[in-house]
């Protein structure tokens, strides 16, 4: 009888792990989707991810392989993307869904390249930019639960600049961030929210250090518009976007305490997505 018991219990075990790892691989894939389809609807361009992994037995979820594709008619088999990730990780299990607000502690974002192009008009970010103002649908489909990212990371960040963004007559100039951080990120919107007010909010960090710490050929005056153009974003009126970039540093290893330009007039820290 104790045999047939522990075979049992054995039996049991084998089936609930096998069960359990189903389950991870089909939210993993169902997170993947939900986040390409929602990213590439918010930012009007093609966003492909190579793998998430969401917490369900530990507090750690990640991203690996995030691609956002460049906006026409800057797409090409040359400059296909306008920004990659390698990896992102994030203090988060599947199990605060079910609190009344996610508090996620840090975001770590890892190897962010930005590729900005423009010869005449519309740079291929400011593209993108009217993409997310004229976006009708900026709360969201689904805003519960809310919630906030404490400390948001990014670290070896390079910047590829063409066109417009330069002051050379032809080429590419290069640039290199150790690292940024921002604070307080917070939204009750949807996925498709959050991907258009993420992406804003770290290009105009990108940038805005780029502005305050100018690079030998990037031309401010071009940064700078794209900046303005990002705190007018209708998303900024309903999102706590973090205003803080702190411990910035560059390559020659120079420290920068500074505010992210605009937005913390905007926002004051608000959480209540501007709603009277």
């Amino acid at each position: 009888m104790k045999k047939k018991i522990i075979n049992g219990l054995l039996v049991a075990t084998i089936l609930f792990i096998g069960i359990s790892v189903i389950g991870i691989i089909v939210l993993d894939g169902v997170a993947q989707s939900v986040i390409q389809s929602k990213a590439t609807e918010g930012l009007g361009v093609n966003v492909k991810l190579d793998s998430v992994h969401v917490g369900v037995l530990t507090r750690t979820s990640s991203i690996k392989g995030l691609t956002i594709a460049n906006p026409e008619p800057f797409l090409t088999e040359e400059n296909p993307n306008l920004l990659t990730v390698t990896e992102a990780t994030a203090d988060f299990s599947v199990f605060q869904m079910l609190d009344k607000e996610v508090n996620i502690n840090k975001v770590f974002v890892e190897g962010v390249t930005l590729y900005l192009q423009q010869d005449t008009g519309l740079s291929n970010i400011e593209t993108v930019i009217n993409t997310i103002s004229n976006d009708e649908t900026p709360n969201g489909s689904h805003p519960e639960p809310p919630f906030t990212i404490a400390h948001f990371i990014i670290s070896d960040i390079t910047v590829i600049a063409s066109g417009k963004f330069t002051i050379l007559d032809k080429g590419a100039v290069t640039a290199h961030i150790d690292q940024i951080v921002m604070h307080d990120i917070g939204t009750n919107g949807d996925a498709e929210v959050v991907a258009e007010a993420i992406t804003s909010a770290v290009t105009h960090a990108i940038l805005q250090h780029l502005s305050n710490n100018p690079v030998e050929g990037f031309s401010k005056i071009a940064f700078s518009k794209v900046t303005e153009m990002i705190n007018g974003l209708p998303v900024f009126h309903q999102l706590g976007i973090g205003t803080a970039i702190q411990n910035v540093t560059d390559t020659t290893g120079k420290v920068i305490d500074s505010v992210i330009g605009g937005i913390g007039n905007l926002l004051g820290g608000n959480k209540d997505n501007g709603k009277k």
